[in-house]
């Protein structure tokens, strides 16, 4: 059983949350994190005085009157701009082909995974134009029926671990890991790559000032809910750290 300051959380509670982390390596234990991050915000509302019986909703005030978040000026937005050429091109775009092995509720996670995995190896042995027969056979995505083929993917298509992945990737090249997104794992194959030209700073400037600013959110809030679990007494589960959805 787990407590933290002496209130339990129940059986019930984690079977509840459960579902919501079907995709972590360790669905029980990311689950069991999560519960007592909760309890521990929902605590801390009921010592402000801002609890009103809604979890969400003293949650979020609870984050709104202690975190924090500085905001990006522009000069450490031109410095991004300038670090990071590559993401503001206008007109970039990569030819892909996936392969996805999708993360339901009912799948272990790791054994998806190493099937993933050993697939890849299959993939990777085999001739290139046998990517569309693994796709067809394998792909839980509609675009199995094209042999795996998405089309041409421009920055913003699609998620960002699975943009960012396939835009680091050469032309007509077949990606020798997995990549990892809310919707499974996918094996990936680019084409034809278009570069793109620069875009202004000036034209960029809103949306990295907006990306900082969520950047910088998330680390305040990941320290304060550190800073939490310091304070707390939780028995019954390691809290290494304070790695939580409530970041995302």
């Amino acid at each position: 059983m787990i407590s933290v300051n002496g209130v339990a959380i129940d059986e019930a509670r984690l079977q509840a949350e459960l579902p919501r982390h079907q995709h972590e390596p360790d669905p029980a234990q990311s689950a069991s994190r999560e519960l007592v991050l909760r309890e521990l915000l929902l605590q801390r509302a009921r010592e402000l005085g801002l609890a009103q019986g809604d979890n969400d909703a003293d949650v979020r005030a609870v984050l709104a009157a202690e975190v924090r978040t500085p905001q990006a000026d522009e000069a450490a937005c031109r410095r991004y701009y300038e670090q990071h050429p590559g993401q503001f091109l206008s007109g970039a775009l990569v030819e892909v082909w996936h392969i996805l092995f999708q993360l339901t509720p009912r799948v272990d996670p790791r054994r998806l995974r190493a099937r993933a995995g050993e697939v890849l190896q299959e993939v990777h042995r085999a001739a290139p134009d046998a990517f569309a027969d693994y796709a067809r056979q394998y792909s839980n995505c509609m675009s199995a029926q094209e042999g795996g083929r998405l089309g041409d993917i421009g920055r913003g298509d699609t998620l960002p671990e699975f943009e960012q992945a396939v835009f680091a990737m050469p032309a007509h090249t077949l990606l020798d890991r997995l990549v990892q997104t809310r919707h499974g794992f996918h094996i990936v194959r680019t084409g034809r790559k278009v570069e793109g030209t620069p875009m202004a700073f000036d034209a960029v400037h809103a949306r990295i000032a907006a990306w900082l600013a969520q950047a910088s959110e998330r680390r305040a809030t990941h320290q304060y809910l550190q800073w939490l679990v310091g304070q707390a007494r939780i028995e019954g589960l390691d809290m290494p750290g304070a790695d939580s959805p409530l970041l995302q």
